[in-house]
């Protein structure tokens, strides 16, 4: 079994309930979806990397990291 952060577990928990899963088959659907765009077409992968990109730059601003003198996401990936 594997072990979530508290915040985590709740944010996966109320999507699996919202999508009227349970959560095993919920998180099953997810890295499901998750293993197939990372084997899917370049724009797949593109996607797949953004959305892991998104995440962390949220986690880290969440964990109350500045963003002072920092780069924008437009900045870093070009957009």
């Amino acid at each position: 079994m594997v072990e979530l952060p508290e915040q985590l577990e709740s944010a996966v928990r109320a999507a699996a309930a919202e999508a009227g899963l349970s959560v095993s088959d919920y998180v099953t659907r997810v890295l499901t979806a998750d293993q197939a765009a990372a084997a899917g077409s370049p724009a797949e992968r593109a996607a797949r990397a953004d959305a892991l990109a998104a995440a962390a730059y949220r986690h880290w601003v969440a964990g109350g990291s500045s963003q002072a003198g920092s780069m924008s996401m437009d900045e870093v990936f070009g957009g």
